[in-house]
């Protein structure tokens, strides 16, 4: 999947039990951000923002409380803000982020999952949580609809630290194959540094996307714009 800005982003996803994503080395962990003005530190927040943020890549459909998925997640983000990021010791403006996420299915409608990746060279570590809800199921004509509702937060290495929330409505009609989405939502990130003069930035916008899950003999392959 080609690269794309803050406003338009692109995430595939192969669903394989039992695998694993390759972390990049040489990791930047934004040991310099003290040096920022303030005006600075938002502009490198909003590209935090888009780094960062779980997008819970699927249709939305409810497994049903005996469904499981394991799968690979990539993204690819160009920073906007290039000059605010690599004075932070950001590193590279093309961040791949890849993770690993789990969703399990529950009883009446209801799915949870977690996930855990990294923000590319930036030293960012994630884990993050999803529920969902499925408010109508998919019929022969309508499609089925569901909130999601994600909480992603970073730890490890980095020196700023990025906490989000997001909530979404999906409607997703299952085919016979592939099953297509379109979903609207909102996520509100705030950023800080402990032990500077830097205030916290909270960084809030809504987003639309549109994205499909082909199903395989041996996987479901996804993918996903904003």
């Amino acid at each position: 999947m080609s690269s794309h800005n803050n406003n338009g982003r692109a995430w595939i996803a192969c669903f394989l039990m039992l695998s694993g994503v390759a972390v990049p080395a040489a990791a930047a962990d934004f040991r310099d951000v003290r040096q920022l003005s303030q005006d600075a530190f938002v502009r490198l927040s909003k590209d935090l923002a888009a780094v960062t943020a779980l997008r819970a890549l699927s249709s939305g459909v409810t497994l049903n409380v005996l469904g499981v998925d394991v799968g690979v997640e990539v993204g690819v983000t160009n920073i906007d803000n290039g000059e605010a990021w690599k004075k932070a010791g950001g590193g590279s403006t093309q961040v791949v982020t890849p993770r690993v996420s789990v969703h399990k299915g529950l009883v009446a409608g209801f799915d949870v999952g977690a996930c855990i990746g990294v923000a590319g060279g930036t030293g960012t570590q994630m884990v993050g949580g999803i529920v969902r809800y499925q408010l109508a199921e998919p019929g022969v004509v309508l499609p089925g609809v569901t909130v999601r509702l994600t909480a992603n937060r970073e730890f490890g290495g980095s020196s700023v630290s990025v906490r989000s929330l997001g909530l979404d409505l999906v409607a997703a009609k299952p085919l016979a194959i592939v099953t297509p989405y379109v979903g609207v939502g909102s996520i509100r990130t705030r950023t800080g540094v402990s032990g500077t003069m830097l205030n916290d930035v909270t960084v809030s916008r809504t987003r639309a996307f549109v994205g499909f899950d082909a199903r395989l003999a041996f996987a479901t392959i996804s993918a996903e714009a904003e």
